[in-house]
C-alpha cells in the first residue's frame, strides 16, 4: 500500500480540493472541529456538511455573491436546489442573503483550508452511509461510486491541520518520558515513523532532537519538495517499514496514527521490527485513538472500517498485550488534547537510565 494512500485513508481526505495546500490559510487552531475527529459537541452538523460539500464541489461558493438564478444559469444547475442549499448555509451563517435575493459569503465564511476540511467532512459522511452497511457483511466491500483519488499534498495538509492540537503535547510527553525525573538529552535520537505531514518531526527537531522521518517514497518526495523538514535538519528516509528501517539506534520511535491502519497481526510484526532499532533504554511511542477511550475513539474505529482494508481503533488491552508479547516493558497510557488522543509509551529494555 502506497504511503500516500495510507494518509488518504486515515483522515478526512476524499476529494482533491486543491486550495488546501500545505501551510496555506489562516488555520491557526486547526480543522479538527470540521472532521470526523471532533468531539461530539463540536462535530459539524451532517446537514451543513453535506450541503457545504455540494456547494463547494458544484462551484456554488465560487459564484458568490449572486442570486440563485444567476448561479444556476452560470453553472448549469437546478435553481431550486441551489436556493435550498444556500439557505442551509445561511442558517449556519456560512452565507447571507439580502432583500434582493443576493447570496454572499457569511460571517462564518471559512479560509481555504477550513473550506476544504468541511467539504471533506461531507464526503466522509457519504462514505460512512454507503460503506458501513456493506462492510458489516464484507470487510472488503467497495463503494458503488468511488470518488476520485485526492492530491496527496492536499490530504497531508488536511491531516496536519486536523491533528494540530496534538503536535506539541505529544512530542513534549515523549521527551519528558525519557526517564523518570530526568529531562531528555539535547541529542535525543528520534524516528518519526510514517510521519507524513512531518509536524511531529518538526517539533522534535525544534527542541534539539536528532530527528529522522521515514515514510514511503511518494510522501518523502512531497516532504523534500515542501522543504520545511530539510531546513529544520530532519533526515528524510524513503522506505516501507515492513521491508527496511533506518539503522538506529534510536532513543525514541514515534508511530503517530500509524498502527491504526493495520490489523493487529501486522501491528505485532511492526512492534517486533522496531525493537531492533531502539537503543537498549529506548522507548516506543504510539499516538492514536483507541476504541475503548471515549466516543471519538469509538468513532475512529468506524472511520478505519470504511477507510482501510484492515485497520481499527485497537483497544488499550490489544496494545498492552502486543507490546508485552514483543518484549516491551513499563507500558503506560496517557491522554493529550481535546478530544483526548491516547499516547502509549513502552520501554525497549527493563531498565531506563539517563545518558550524558
Amino acid at each position: 500500500m502506497d504511503r500516500a494512500e495510507h494518509h488518504r485513508m486515515s483522515g478526512d481526505i476524499e476529494q482533491p480540493h486543491q486550495e488546501a495546500e500545505r501551510g496555506s490559510g489562516p488555520d491557526i487552531d486547526g480543522t479538527q472541529h470540521l472532521s470526523a475527529l471532533a468531539a461530539p459537541g463540536a462535530l459539524a452538523d451532517w446537514r451543513l456538511a453535506l450541503c457545504f460539500e455540494t456547494a463547494h464541489d458544484a462551484g456554488v461558493l465560487d459564484g458568490l455573491p449572486a442570486t440563485a438564478p444567476q448561479i444556476a444559469a452560470a453553472r448549469r444547475l437546478d435553481e431550486a436546489a441551489v436556493r435550498a442549499i444556500l439557505y442551509v448555509l445561511v442558517a449556519w451563517e456560512y452565507a447571507t442573503v439580502d432583500d434582493n435575493g443576493v447570496f454572499s459569503v457569511g460571517p462564518r465564511g471559512t479560509g481555504q483550508q477550513e473550506r476544504a476540511a468541511l467539504a471533506q467532512h461531507g464526503a466522509w459522511i457519504r462514505r460512512w452511509a454507503t460503506l458501513v452497511p456493506r462492510r458489516v457483511h464484507d470487510r472488503q466491500a467497495a463503494a458503488p461510486d468511488e470518488p476520485p483519488r485526492p492530491d496527496p499534498a492536499v490530504g497531508l495538509a488536511l491531516l496536519e491541520s486536523a491533528s494540530r492540537p496534538y503536535h506539541g503535547p505529544v512530542t513534549q510527553a515523549c521527551r519528558s518520558a525519557y526517564a523518570d525525573g530526568v529531562a531528555a538529552p539535547a541529542n535525543m535520537r528520534v524516528l518519526d515513523l510514517g510521519g507524513g505531514h512531518g509536524a511531529y518531526a518538526l517539533e522534535f527537531a525544534r527542541h534539539g532532537c536528532v530527528t529522522t522521518m521515514q515514510d514511503l517514497p511518494g510522501v518523502i518526495d512531497l516532504a523534500r519538495t515542501d522543504g520545511r523538514l530539510a531546513s529544520a535538519g530532519v533526515e528524510l528516509v524513503a522506505g516501507d517499514a515492513f521491508v527496511e528501517l533506518p539503522a538506529g539506534p534510536f532513543d525514541l520511535v514515534l508511530c503517530g496514527t500509524l498502527t491504526n491502519i493495520f490489523d493487529m497481526a501486522r501491528v505485532r510484526d511492526l512492534l517486533g521490527r522496531l525493537r531492533g532499532i531502539l537503543a537498549s533504554d529506548g522507548q516506543l511511542a504510539i499516538a492514536t485513538w483507541v476504541r475503548d477511550r471515549g466516543p471519538v475513539g469509538a468513532a475512529f474505529g468506524v472511520q478505519m472500517l470504511v477507510a482501510t482494508p484492515g485497520g481499527d481503533a485497537h483497544s488499550e488491552d490489544d496494545y498492552r498485550a502486543a507490546l508485552g508479547d514483543a518484549g516491551y516493558s513499563d507500558i503506560r497510557v496517557t491522554e493529550h488534547g481535546d478530544p483526548p488522543l491516547a499516547l502509549i509509551l513502552a520501554r525497549c529494555g527493563e531498565v531506563l537510565h539517563a545518558r550524558s
